[in-house]
């Protein structure tokens, strides 16, 4: 890759003014004390200085809620996205490796999805290392860290009176050529290994996860699912503040007194209880612990089946949002201790 660039933080307007003349440019803002991405129209909207946002980024290239289609007296209509791609600037390491996996179940494949493809696949993805991991993060259970770089395009280090621009790709180096900036000095770079040292020994000691793909297969029947569910509430917030998980429904709707009508895609929830209900009216999983051992399995067990890895990124936002304090590092630990 080329080498590390310096930008001084006065001129950080300028950085992002670059990316505003090329991008529909996302990024953390404060939403009435919820850190949250969205589309900003000036420097001044971002939040590049705080933690790891309450909500992934996911919803940048599958939104909540989308218009898939529109239909009047027989007229299809698809949905047409803007013309400029996507910019999203300081989305976190774990944000940006949830997208390489939700690209593998939305991009690739025989049967790819177009409106994830075409988002995703034209942006640039510039991560911001972090320096203060948040509680209850461990990105480095799996395989990951602070400042890992995949996914990333431009790679931001914050060193106090400066940032530092590494570029991780073909696009990323692309778009730094227009850039005015001087190359990272000797002290820059030992500031920033510094950094990323102490956020990484910051960080809760790291479990050795290789075996719990084989205890979850072997437990199917444990008693133990019976005991997280007498916790767990199935209020699904684990799932929507999730980078990673990807349930949806589609629905169509008409509109009242008119020949106007939509198909829209909405997020859903494998723990929701009319998720696999039948028009019959079964529900192969009738209660929460069929829901919740589902959840599980398939982030931990069946992913690894289909993708090679698990469909978890450690960003500990399920842990910070249960309203019942489950926490998710404690269930792999006391599945593997069982296995």
């Amino acid at each position: 890759m080329s080498k590390v660039l310096r930008l001084d933080k006065k001129r950080l307007d300028e950085f992002v003014a670059a990316l505003f003349s090329r991008y529909r440019l996302f990024g953390p803002v404060d939403s009435g004390g919820l850190m949250r991405f969205a589309e900003v129209e000036s420097a001044g909207a971002l939040r590049l200085d705080i933690a790891n946002p309450d909500e992934s980024a996911k919803g940048i290239f599958f939104p909540q809620t989308e218009t898939l289609l529109t239909g009047n007296q027989g007229e299809v209509v698809p949905t047409q996205e803007p013309d400029r791609p996507i910019a999203v600037i300081g989305i976190r390491p774990c944000d940006a490796r949830g997208l390489l996996m939700l690209d593998k179940v939305f991009g690739t494949g025989e049967h790819n999805d177009p409106y994830w493809t075409r988002r995703y696949r034209n942006a640039l993805i510039v991560t911001m290392g972090c320096s203060t991991p948040r509680a209850g993060c461990f990105c480095n259970w799996l395989g990951s860290g602070p400042f890992s770089t995949e996914g990333s395009d431009i790679a931001l280090t914050d060193i106090g009176d400066a940032i530092l621009l590494e570029p991780r790709s073909e696009k990323g180096m692309d778009f730094l050529k227009g850039i005015p900036c001087e190359e990272a000095s000797a002290a820059d770079l030992r500031k920033a290994a510094d950094i990323k040292e102490r956020a990484e020994s910051s960080m809760a000691g790291k479990v050795d996860v290789s075996s719990l793909k084989s205890a979850l297969d072997r437990a199917w029947d444990s008693p133990l699912w019976d005991e997280l569910t007498g916790k767990c509430l199935s209020c699904a917030a684990c799932a929507y503040l999730c980078p990673t998980c990807h349930c949806f429904d589609i629905q169509d709707e008409k509109a009242s007194g008119t020949n106007q009508c939509r198909r829209i895609r909405i997020w859903d929830s494998c723990m929701a209880p009319l998720f696999t209900k039948e028009a019959s009216g079964h529900n192969p999983r009738p209660t929460g612990k069929e829901r919740l051992r589902q959840r599980v399995m398939h982030k931990f067990n069946y992913f690894v089946d289909v993708y090679g890895e698990m469909a978890c990124v450690g960003c500990g936002r399920c842990i910070r949002s249960c309203p019942v304090n489950l926490d998710i590092r404690e269930v792999l630990v006391r599945f593997i201790n069982a296995g």
